[in-house]
Parts: C-alpha cells; structure tokens; sequence
C-alpha cells in the first residue's frame, strides 16, 4: 500500500518559509546589538549576534557584518573591524539596496572608523570606498538610519522628550 505523504517531497514553500524567517531572526539580532552598542555593551552585542542565523550576504548578511564591525570597534580591535567594513562596503554592490542606502552605509563605515582611529581619519581603505559620492538622506530607510546613525545619539536623551513649554499666562 502507497503511503499518502503529507508534504510534498521538493516544495519551494518551506525553504522560502525557513529563508523568511532566518531573515527575520537576522534582522531582530541586529537591532538588539545595536542597541547594545549604542549603551557601550560589548557582551550584550556580542551574545545578541551569536544567535543571528547565517544568511547569504545580499539578503541580510551585510547588516550582520557591519554589526559586528560595530562589536569589533567598540571592544578596541580596530584592524579586526576596518577589515569588516571594508569587506562589507566592497560587496553592497551585491545587494538589492538602493544607491542611497548603499552610500549611506559606506558613509556610516566610515564616520565610526575615524571616531575610533587615533588621528581622526578614516584608514585609506575606506575612504577609497567613499570617495565622491553623494546621497539623499530622506530616501535613506528609516531602519537603517535608526539601527546605523550618522552621528552617536545619547540613548537616555533619546529616550525622554523635553517637557513641554509652559502656557501663556493671561492677563486680564
């Protein structure tokens, strides 16, 4: 007697499935480092990327390489990670992002590389990469300006809205 198989032998829908959802797991492992990064805590960085599942570099591998650019710079491995970012800002070329994200990303490489270096310049090696280029910010992805700003942001000052100005007295 035939056995009726309840799934399909050769189906494209559970790769697609486990794809989509390695993405997804990728995407909130890169937020939280980042977020991590953004209060100064390597380990919390660091465990946070261990558990992003390996992705092919144009789906989300590329975000994953530049967060742990970002754990390399933060813990003082400053060759570790220009090493990182120059490997990432030479393939997203690779990628389906657009030319704006792409150079807002290489601008970002290259703005945390010199904060981090001892003479304020980025290495040769990215600056190359960055050369004569120009973006639009506003067409930039909010996420990507959010997990990657451009410039560093206080978390607790970001967390707290000034108050709100006092009301007009009236006189009468």
């Amino acid at each position: 007697m035939l056995q009726k198989w309840t799934q399909p032998m050769f189906s494209g829908r559970n790769s697609a499935e486990k794809r989509r959802e390695a993405i997804e797991a990728a995407h909130l492992a890169v937020a939280e480092a980042m977020t991590a990064i953004n209060h100064d805590d390597v380990d919390a960085a660091r465990k946070a990327l261990s558990e992003a599942p390996k992705t092919h570099f144009a789906d989300v591998g590329w975000k994953v390489g530049l967060a742990g650019a970002m754990v390399d710079l933060l813990a003082g491995r400053m060759r570790s990670s220009v090493n990182k970012f120059v490997a990432v800002c030479s393939r997203l070329d690779d990628t389906s992002l657009p030319k704006d994200d792409k150079n807002y990303l290489r601008l970002y490489a290259l703005y945390r590389t010199s904060e981090a270096s001892k003479d304020r310049k980025a290495p040769p090696s990215l600056r190359d990469l960055v050369e004569d280029f120009r973006f639009d910010h506003t067409l930039v992805d909010p996420i990507l300006r959010k997990d990657f700003p451009l410039k560093k942001v206080d978390p607790e000052a970001e967390a707290a809205p000034p108050p709100p100005p006092p009301p007009p007295a009236m006189e009468g």
